[in-house]
């Protein structure tokens, strides 16, 4: 696929972070019939690249996973080589993070290695950088349709929600299912049940923004 007129570009710290974003995507392509979210198998380089297509709208979406926060530093250079020298369009950045903590401040990453990064993402001709980012586990965004998961469990909401961050939650609501919860791609089927409507109206991530880039 050629002629895109824009880039996108999802800097993940981890394979659930991808799974859930690529779900929120094909959620939004389904909103509008005339919207396509199109795999492009066209490339031999080993990218998973899409193509979001919605009338003059054809827009390039890439995936970076880093694997580990501490990692995430380095996606400048990735994103150099492999969106900005490729291909000569305006990019939107999305960097795609939680802080580990539900009491650490999301501005302390504009500080040291994180404004190295964005300093490297401007020089390398990003158009826009947004921050996907919540002190929180990216468990924590999908519990705020804990409807969904306890319907996808088939059990009952609890009287307490045993754990202190999101993935310790959803642990929890597994192992009271009799299953267990396992990240990235095996969190697949529940996380295609989601309604991401109700995520992106109720959790304190920038959701909407994203629907707004590319339904609007």
């Amino acid at each position: 696929m050629d002629n895109y007129t824009e880039g996108i570009a999802f800097i993940l710290e981890g394979t659930t972070e991808k799974v859930f974003y690529k779900a929120y995507l094909e959620h939004l392509s389904a909103l509008d019939e005339k919207t396509s979210l199109i795999r492009d198998r066209s490339v031999d380089d080993g990218e998973i690249i899409f193509c979001w297509q919605s009338g003059e709208k054809k827009i390039l979406i890439k995936f970076y996973v880093v694997g580990t926060i501490t990692q995430i530093v380095h996606s400048g250079k990735w994103f150099l080589n492999m969106c900005s020298k490729k291909h000569k369009i305006p990019w939107t950045i999305y960097l795609c993070y939680d802080t580990d903590s539900s009491n650490s401040d999301i501005s302390k990453f504009y500080e040291g290695d994180w404004k190295i990064l964005r300093q490297e993402l401007e020089k390398s001709k990003a158009t826009t950088i947004v921050d996907l980012a919540a002190s929180m586990d990216i468990e924590d965004i999908m519990l705020y349709d804990i409807e969904s998961v306890l319907a996808f469990l088939g059990i009952a909401m609890p009287v307490k929600l045993v754990g202190r961050k999101g993935k310790a939650k959803m642990k929890a609501l597994y192992r009271s299912a009799g299953r267990a919860y396992h990240e990235g791609e095996r969190a697949k089927d529940m996380i295609s049940k989601l309604d991401f409507s109700e995520i992106t109206q109720s959790a304190p991530i920038k959701l909407v923004e994203l629907k707004d880039h590319l339904v609007n």
